[in-house]
């Protein structure tokens, strides 16, 4: 198989997802001449939203043979890898705790398998946090600079994902199309440096509401 000549155009946005992914370990890494965690948290929201076009156009004009294998290496690079050594680099974590950060990574590997498994069965739920969330909550909350938070947040992250909660799937283009805009402002701040505290809270809140929709869908289902 010639990969360059299955490749549609979703999986453009599947390997931008994945340079962006990258872009965001070296800002994490200090390869400009420092540690910019601000950056690199707007190459992982740039990463979400090439994560979000991707499967828009894959539903609209089709995937490739390479479609569900490749996003699911990206998002391990963006939203796995990436927020991980995004906490430990910024804080400079020691050893002893790199095995939360693994265990994070790990959770993250099996969550996306699993999608990969079982994928289709429902058009309206995920089973587990979907990695992209728990990347992008990860990686606000180091910009808060409370490593304690980060690390709890860690272990409570990678067990969401591995749990059997159901998540709903975002797919309305108009809700796509309000989070994108957001998530430009907010990168936009966080690129210059501007309002960093509140641009990240703005992030943490869009999260939060997505952590607590699946209790919220379960109150409404009972009082139907």
């Amino acid at each position: 198989m010639n990969v360059f000549r299955v490749i549609r155009l979703p999986d453009l946005f599947t390997l931008l997802n994945v340079v962006f992914g990258f872009l965001a370990i070296l800002a994490a890494g200090g390869a400009w001449g420092g540690i910019y965690p601000q950056y690199a948290v707007v190459f992982i929201l740039l990463a979400a939203m090439a994560d979000g076009l991707d499967g828009f156009l894959a539903r609209k004009v089709g995937g490739s043979p390479l479609g569900a294998n490749l996003d699911s290496l990206a998002d391990l690079i963006s939203f796995g890898t990436a927020p991980v050594f995004l906490a430990i680099s910024a804080f400079h974590l020691p050893p002893h705790i790199w095995p939360v950060g693994i265990f994070f990574l790990l959770c993250g590997t099996l969550r996306l398998a699993r999608f990969n498994v079982v994928s289709g069965k429902s058009d309206s739920f995920f089973e587990g946090l979907p990695i992209p969330a728990a990347g992008i909550a990860l990686s606000a909350s180091v910009l808060l600079g409370r490593p304690t938070l980060t690390i709890v947040l860690m272990l409570f992250l990678a067990l969401l994902m591995t749990s059997s909660i159901f998540y709903p799937k975002i797919r309305d283009l108009r809700v796509m199309i309000i989070l994108g805009g957001i998530f430009l402002v907010v990168g936009l701040f966080l690129f210059r440096q501007h309002d960093i505290l509140y641009a990240t809270l703005v992030v943490i809140a869009l999260i939060t509401l997505y952590l607590t929709s699946p209790v919220v869908i379960s109150r409404l289902r009972k009082r139907r």
